[in-house]
C-alpha cells in the first residue's frame, strides 16, 4: 500500500502555555498532565468532526474517492485509550493528508476550476467522464487550495475547542 503524496503532510505544531490552560488550579505534576491530556483529547474529539463536517462541504468530490481518503486520514489521529495513570507524552496529533495520488494536484486548482453548479460538462465542454461512464457535476462550495485552507481551519478550531474543553471541565459538566 502506497502512502500517497509526501508534500501534502505538513507537520504543524501548536504550543499552548500552560498557566492558560491550567488557570489558577493548583495541581501536581502528574494531575496537571492528566488534565491538559484530558482537555487536549476532548479537543482532538471535536476537531476530528468539524474538519470532517469541512472536507464533506469544502472539497472538491467528483466521485468522493478524495473526500473518503481525507476522512479515512484524519480519523487515524484519535489515539487509543489510556488507561488511568497513563499519559501519551501530552500532546494532540491531528492528521491531515490524503493518499490519492491526484490530491496534490486537485491543491493546485482554484476554485473555479472545482467548482461545478449542476452541470454534465466539464468547465472546458467536454462531458465529464469517470472510469468511461458519464457523471453529473454538483459541487457549488468546493474551494481552491483546499489543504491549505482545511489546515487553517484546523488549526482556529484547535484554539476555539481547547477554550471550550477547559470551560468544560473548569465548571465540573
Amino acid at each position: 500500500m502506497t502512502r500517497g503524496p509526501y508534500n501534502i503532510i505538513p507537520r504543524t505544531h501548536a504550543r499552548v502555555e500552560i498557566k492558560y490552560i491550567a488557570g489558577n488550579k493548583k495541581l501536581d505534576s502528574d494531575e496537571l498532565k492528566t488534565y491538559i491530556q484530558e482537555l487536549l483529547d476532548e479537543s482532538l474529539r471535536t476537531i476530528i468532526m468539524e474538519v470532517e463536517i469541512w472536507i464533506n462541504s469544502k472539497v472538491a468530490k467528483r466521485e468522493g474517492d478524495l473526500r473518503e481518503s481525507l476522512i479515512k486520514f484524519l480519523k487515524r489521529s484519535i489515539p487509543p485509550p489510556s488507561t488511568v495513570g497513563e499519559l501519551r507524552g501530552i500532546r494532540l496529533v491531528l492528521g491531515v493528508g490524503a493518499e490519492i495520488d491526484y490530491a496534490k494536484y486537485v491543491n493546485k486548482m482554484t476554485m473555479s476550476r472545482v467548482r461545478h453548479m449542476g452541470t454534465w460538462l466539464e468547465h472546458s465542454g467536454a462531458p465529464a467522464m469517470s472510469r468511461g461512464k458519464p457523471i453529473f457535476l454538483d459541487d457549488p462550495r468546493a474551494v481552491g487550495f483546499y489543504h491549505d485552507k482545511m489546515v487553517d481551519f484546523g488549526k482556529e478550531r484547535f484554539h476555539t475547542n481547547v477554550d471550550k474543553a477547559k470551560y468544560k471541565y473548569n465548571s465540573g459538566a
